[in-house]
């Protein structure tokens, strides 16, 4: 009987292992199932073999010297810091550029009134914005924009106030422009985030300490409304500048992760509605309930409770800060709905000057249909019609609209007011749109908060004239940038190349690149 084991082939090389043979006793595959190998005939054998020699005994391996475990440490240390840099640059780098710090300027100067540096911030973002690595990008609404400038800047002719729509024109066309480079410099997720936190600390460090000190430390109110100076010196236009960095700081609590961003950005939303509430300002309270309650019903379910019991908890603390004065100027807006109780809505009568203000307004839009009155000729052209209208004393003279349709639509004429409204809407249902495709991530979350911001803005609009404050546009133009920042992005992620941006603008942006 000979041995069923089979020996193993060698090389005849000394110490060569690579070319040992496979043993033949290794069970092979076949379709009924597995059997023995030994069966097949042994192949032919080269002459420099030898059968009948031992196994050869592979060589040792000799240990690569890597060092002490000191150096190992401090390699392995070093390759760890290199990862974290290295990820740290691609997603949360800086992206400073002469353009972006230019914006960021303008926003000081048009926020705190700190500096006069409106006109060379604009200057410098222009010029920065040559230098940068994107394409330049020319949304609907910054064309429409356009137009809406155009034709305010057409009805000089026409002016009741020449002059005044002239320098108004001026001032339009400058905000137009400070709105293109926003749309075109903060179309990155860090750019947009950095944006949002230095407005939110500039109208923290100006109108808010401001209006809190006047309030509070200072007893300074205007029949016990809060109010701060230069555009916040009228506390109805003070409550409504305030619903966009409100809302800034909604998008970035329900945002950001643990840290002083999301702790700043909780504490201002509670101090800013309470800086509502103090203005008294009944469409801004009107406004706030409505924004309120669509937050809470768009939700995302699984934070409904979280945020209601937040919201819960601030209200303990914020209204017993609230006047008495305050309720019961709230409580009369009953007498709102009737024109013979209007006069009982608030004791210094705006409520009822207000109401025969736009009975005058009326008068003028019909009569000036098309061309308007000229871009901030409204006073003047007030004055000369209240009289023809039999108003009351108290709606006689130079007055404001106190609504900020009429006031376009008097103004700049039904056509005007058709691309006023068609800029918002244009910026509205594309934000919207991005903000259903983007469901469950963080872009969907800014989104609902910001076009909340820009709904309770355009409700306490009804109740004042709001046209011509740079903080409607600049709204407008970062919500377009979120929702291109956010499509391009999702795009990204999904590894399929963003076809469609926030608006109408693939094309262009293509054709700038190219």
């Amino acid at each position: 009987m000979h041995s069923p084991v089979s020996p193993v082939l060698k090389c005849s090389r000394a110490g060569d292992s690579t070319h040992a043979l496979v043993p033949f006793n290794v069970m092979r595959q076949r379709q009924g199932g597995w059997r023995s190998a030994r069966h097949v005939a042994r192949p032919p054998q080269p002459a420099s073999v030898d059968p009948t020699l031992p196994p050869a005994t592979p060589p040792r391996r000799v240990p690569v010297p890597h060092g002490t475990r000191g150096e190992r440490l401090r390699r392995g240390v070093a390759a760890g810091t290199a990862a974290v840099a290295n990820a740290a640059a691609t997603t949360t780098r800086a992206q400073w550029s002469i353009a972006f710090v230019g914006v960021l300027a303008y926003v000081y100067a048009a926020v705190t009134y700190g500096l006069p540096i409106v006109g060379p911030s604009i200057v410098i973002a222009l010029l920065g914005l040559a230098l940068e690595r994107v394409g330049i990008v020319v949304p609907v609404f910054l064309v429409i924009f356009a137009l809406f400038v155009a034709w305010a800047g057409a009805g000089y002719s026409t002016s009741y106030e020449p002059s005044t729509t002239f320098d108004q024109t001026i001032v339009l066309a400058k905000v137009l422009l400070i709105a293109f480079v926003i749309v075109n410099v903060t179309r990155s997720s860090w750019r947009v985030r950095a944006f949002m936190i230095f407005f939110l600390a500039c109208f923290a460090a100006y109108p808010t300490r401001g209006t809190l000190v006047n309030y509070f430390l200072a007893g300074y109110t205007v029949f016990g409304r809060a109010l701060w100076n230069f555009i916040y010196g009228n506390s109805n236009d003070l409550a409504a500048l305030t619903f966009f960095p409100l809302f800034l700081s909604m998008a970035l609590a329900v945002t950001e992760k643990k840290g002083w961003v999301r702790n700043a950005a909780l504490i201002g939303v509670g101090v800013l509605p309470l800086m509502i509430l103090l203005t008294q300002s009944r469409g801004a309270l009107i406004a706030l309930v409505v924004t309120g309650l669509l937050f809470f019903m768009t939700h995302a379910k699984g934070k409904r409770l979280k945020s209601l019991l937040i919201a819960a908890a601030a209200s303990i603390v914020i209204l017993p800060l609230v006047p008495s004065s305050a309720w019961q100027r709230f409580s009369n807006m009953g007498a709102l709905t009737n024109s013979a109780t209007i006069g009982q809505a608030d004791p210094e009568g705006s409520a009822e000057a207000r109401y025969n203000i736009w009975r005058v307004a009326r008068v003028i839009i019909s009569e000036n249909a098309v061309s308007g009155i000229g871009l901030g000729a409204y006073p003047r052209a007030h004055a000369t019609y209240a009289p023809r209208v039999s108003v009351p004393l108290a709606a006689i003279g130079f007055r404001d609209t106190h609504s900020t349709y009429f006031n376009v639509a008097a103004e700049t004429g039904i056509p005007g007011l058709v691309l006023f409204l068609g800029m918002i809407g244009t910026v509205a249902v594309s934000c919207e749109r991005v903000r259903r495709r983007a469901k469950g991530t963080k872009w969907s979350e800014q989104l609902l908060a910001l076009e909340l911001g820009l709904l309770a803005f355009l409700l306490a609009g009804i109740f004042g004239s709001f046209a011509k404050l740079s903080f409607l546009y600049i709204q407008l133009a970062v919500m377009w940038a979120v929702a291109d920042t956010a499509t391009r992005e999702i795009a990204a992620e999904a590894g399929a190349p963003s076809l469609r941006s926030a608006g109408p603008t693939a094309r262009l942006e293509r054709v700038a690149t190219a």
